[in-house]
């Protein structure tokens, strides 16, 4: 093609051209400026939550909740929100506001786009939830097939609602398998072991 040829072509599809051109400007410059976006919302969303972990120790509940407020409506695509969450939860139950800290509780676990870990973690919590409220029944439903990360912690849970329910061969069952998940120093199977003979077994 010669040169002459070329420069025809090019005065041929020069809008093509052009609008394929601004179409790539105006993108990279959305995606940057979208990450720029996240990255300012995580940076305010970590402030908030120093701010609401300040207050938690101050006693301040108040100003605690609000701050957990306004990380869950205001920042909830960043991982503060879902760990607020935990805290309103908390909180919630210390007021002994049951239904509010289950409801909490089950939104975590029905966030498909939290951290697995953090939907396990809110599971462990949402069962201990059920133990002390003498539901035992839903917190070994609620404990099936837990994250190998946390079958210790699922297991001692178990082990609680099978004593609440006097199961006691189940429950001296789930405090074993829990121990035995256990390095043989880890002084935490001292306290599995009170909890085996408080169920009235010798550990």
């Amino acid at each position: 093609m010669t040169g002459q040829e070329l420069s025809a072509l090019l005065s041929r599809h020069r809008i093509t051209l052009i609008v394929g051109i601004l179409v790539i400007l105006f993108a990279a410059m959305g995606f940057f400026g979208y990450e720029k976006y996240q990255r300012h919302q995580t940076e305010k969303a970590a402030v908030l939550y120093s701010e609401l972990l300040d207050t938690m120790v101050q006693g301040q509940t108040s100003t605690a909740r609000a701050s957990a407020g306004t990380l869950i409506h205001q920042y909830a695509h960043t991982p503060y929100a879902t760990m607020a969450h935990f805290f309103l939860a908390r909180m919630d139950m210390e007021g002994k506001q049951v239904p509010a800290a289950e409801k909490t509780l089950m939104s975590v676990i029905k966030n498909t786009s939290a951290p697995r870990g953090m939907r396990s973690l809110a599971r462990l919590n949402l069962a201990r939830l059920y133990v002390d409220q003498h539901q035992a029944h839903k917190a070994l439903d609620i404990l099936q097939n837990p994250q190998p990360a946390y079958v210790t912690l699922a297991d001692e849970i178990k082990g609680d609602a099978y004593a609440s329910l006097n199961q006691i061969s189940q429950a001296e069952q789930a405090y074993h398998s829990a121990m035995s998940a256990l390095p043989a120093a880890d002084p935490y199977r001292t306290y599995l072991q009170m909890k085996i003979a408080n169920i009235g077994v010798a550990p």
